[in-house]
């Protein structure tokens, strides 16, 4: 085992303490419907009016569990670090309701069982935690019921605990998470009036039982908030630091300033654009003042500064209006690199969550700016993954390891079918990241220099490298799924590509739990190669169809007949991705496609040549909608065909949190209209 304890830490929602702030309302039991019409839930028969069934009543239809998933509620960002008790950290969002009946949060777990209260959807956030040895099986950190860790109760974060990253020796040498302490008034890009300084600031607390529980410093001068004025005017938020240590900036700065410590910080931002023409999304670097000092941080620079929504290219998306949950970290071929510059084949890998944009990942090259700071640009911009995905966080793992995790949110916008779900989100699968090379490559291939999400590196032996950011399923939680499945080899096959066809495995899915893996060989002329794929979850009304389109290089996933309940979004999703020609024996010929499918009953997760990764959310109604099968969407020319091997199917996976029961739905409860107050929290929902 190469991976230490882990302690994932998720978002969850949070309550104020009894002694801040006596109760304003009384919390009623939300009512389990308001139709008077009839909850059939035969899965055997098309849906009727699911809007009319109770509360938590849907809770198993959809729901994950081979993956990281809070026991009910809302969830949302992770974040996650190693820790020297042998953990790992990774925090999740949920509300926690305080001794007495106000309830300031959003997903609720049991608060000295006193009341089990659970709210769906985003409100005043607190942090959970949960523990692993792999990053594939989890354990509540203090029990399913109670797994809360961090919460408001401070006046400077009373509005909610936001995203934060953990220093493994920060104050009096015990693990310290910085995080973002939110303040009630105003807050957002958006928000009118516009957000003030003082409303998100940067605090500590620190942990001596290996992140079961976490210690605040107290409020004011030389304790909490560390960070509390804004660099410059007119910011858009002022949130998620990111705590780091780079050789490579530390090398540059030496000697340009007063600040010395090993750790660097990133602040996701942005300047308004209403205020300034050249505003947009910007990232800023703090350096830690003093050595082992966690209190103390010196502003450097903004050090991705993106004029407006800027769009790098079709690969990339664009940049937003503000930046959140962004870091920076170091990449070579085998995962992190600790080099100081001085390896050739590394490179600096920003993080970027984007409001109003696409969560991406660039290669950037740093250089000195004119007041001393550190600037960057970017050399290539990809996308971490195309689907529902956002608040992606990277973090090191023994071994040089950096991983990668994200929230997958629900496609359930209107919140139609929330309350009958009684839960919101997932965790995606956890990945390793690293630098992925492509030996060989045609050097006369069309757009090689054009911008994209790779680079183009010129071999001392004359040949042609792209390098891009690859992501895949780490082998542990991948051993994991095929040792607890039952596993079936589909035979190789060769399928004509002029015409559309279905054709099903012959030992097809018991679950809607499984993994397939496969790889695909395109042939025939560049211009009419067929569309071809996997179709999963798969009944005579209902299925799911991923594909790839050799000819517009997207990788898709179409959902327009995922689900017979109309209320659920089926939007396409797609992603670019190219297959390269590279060089064997004496001519150049087109990569294969290797795919790596995870379904997880409402979560359906798409690796394509460890580089391209869709992840989205679909609801079949069906019992009978866990079929899968060899797809071809048609679209190729004469003589096209497609060739299928190294076929496997993983039937039924893992349970990723063994220590839980199988039902954890707890009631759901109503907080009422907030009071006019000086609070401004969220109303619960």
């Amino acid at each position: 085992m190469i991976v230490k304890k882990i302690l994932l830490i998720w978002g969850l929602f949070g309550a104020t303490t009894a002694s801040l702030l006596q109760p304003l309302y009384d919390l009623e039991k939300r009512a389990p419907t308001s139709s008077n019409a009839t909850c059939d839930l035969d899965q055997d028969a098309p849906p009727g009016n699911l809007t009319a069934c109770g509360n938590s009543t849907l809770f198993f239809t959809w729901r994950p569990k081979a993956r990281f998933i809070a026991p009910e509620g809302w969830m949302n960002d992770p974040q996650g670090e190693p820790v020297p008790t042998q953990r790992w950290l990774v925090p999740c969002r949920i509300p926690v309701p305080s001794s007495s009946k106000l309830i300031y949060s959003h997903w609720f777990c049991v608060l000295k069982t006193k009341v089990l209260i659970q709210h769906y959807q985003w409100g005043n956030i607190s942090q959970c935690s949960a523990f692993s040895d792999d990053l594939t099986y989890w354990r509540d950190a203090n029990g399913w019921q109670d797994p809360k860790t961090l919460y408001p109760s401070q006046i400077y974060d009373i509005l909610g605990v936001f995203d934060g990253s953990i220093i493994e020796k920060g104050w009096d040498g015990y693990p310290t998470q910085i995080y973002t302490s939110v303040f009630p008034a105003s807050l957002g890009a958006t928000s009118h009036p516009a957000e003030k300084p003082g409303t998100e600031t940067q605090s500590i607390a620190y942990t001596t039982d290996g992140g079961a529980s976490w210690i605040k410093l107290n409020f004011g001068f030389g304790a909490n908030p560390v960070i509390y004025s804004w660099p410059l005017a007119n910011l858009t938020g002022f949130r998620d630091p990111y705590a780091f240590q780079s050789p490579v900036l530390a090398k540059m700065l030496q000697g340009k300033m007063n600040a010395t410590g090993d750790y660097f910080l990133t602040i996701s931002s942005g300047i308004r654009p209403e205020v300034d023409p050249n505003g947009g999304p910007r990232l800023f670097l703090y350096r830690q003042t003093h050595q082992n000092n966690v209190l103390d941080w010196t502003y450097i620079s903004p050090v991705v500064a993106p004029s407006g929504k800027l769009a790098f290219s079709e690969w990339s998306g664009n940049m937003g209006i503000n930046f959140e949950t962004s870091g920076i970290t170091r990449l070579n071929e085998h995962g992190m690199a600790y080099d100081d510059g001085s390896d050739p084949r590394a490179l600096d890998i920003v993080g970027l969550g984007t409001e109003q944009g696409r969560n991406g990942r660039g290669a950037i090259t740093y250089h000195n700016s004119n007041t001393g700071g550190v600037e960057s640009k970017f050399d290539a911009v990809g996308v971490v993954d195309w689907g529902r995905v956002y608040a992606t966080t990277f973090f090191p793992v023994r071994g040089k390891r950096s991983v990668l995790v994200g929230w997958t949110y629900e496609d359930d916008e209107n919140l139609i079918l929330t309350a009958q779900r009684g839960y919101q989100g997932a965790f995606t699968l956890f990945r390793d990241i690293f630098l992925k090379v492509t030996r060989n490559v045609d050097p006369n291939t069309a757009g090689l220099h054009s911008p994209g999400n790779w680079k183009v590196w010129n071999e001392t032996d004359g040949s042609t490298s792209v390098v891009t950011v690859g992501q895949r399923i780490i082998p542990e939680t991948l051993r994991e799924y095929k040792a607890k499945s039952s596993v079936s080899n589909p035979a190789a096959r060769t399928l004509d590509g002029t015409s559309a066809q279905y054709v099903p495995f012959r030992v097809q899915p018991t679950t809607r739990h499984y993994a397939i893996k496969a790889n695909l060989r395109f042939d025939g002329t560049s211009v009419g190669l067929a569309k071809a794929g996997i179709r999963v979850l798969a009944s005579h009304q209902e299925y799911t169809d991923i594909y790839y389109d050799p000819n517009g290089e997207n990788l898709v996933i179409e959902r327009t007949k995922s689900s017979l309940i109309t209320t659920y979004g089926n939007d396409t999703e797609s992603g670019k991705l190219r297959l390269w020609k590279v060089k064997r024996g004496n001519t150049f010929t087109r990569q294969t496609l290797d795919l790596t499918i995870v379904v997880d009953n409402s979560v359906v997760e798409v690796y394509a040549n460890d580089e391209t990764v869709i992840t989205t959310r679909v609801y079949p109604w069906l019992n009978a909608s866990k079929g899968a099968g060899f797809l071809i969407k048609g679209g190729g020319g004469a003589n096209s065909t497609v060739y299928y091997s190294n076929m496997e199917v993983w039937d039924g996976l893992i349970n990723a949190w063994p220590q839980r029961p199988e039902d954890t739905r707890k009631g759901l409860l109503y907080d009422g209209l907030l009071p006019n107050g000086p609070w401004g929290a969220w109303a619960g929902i």
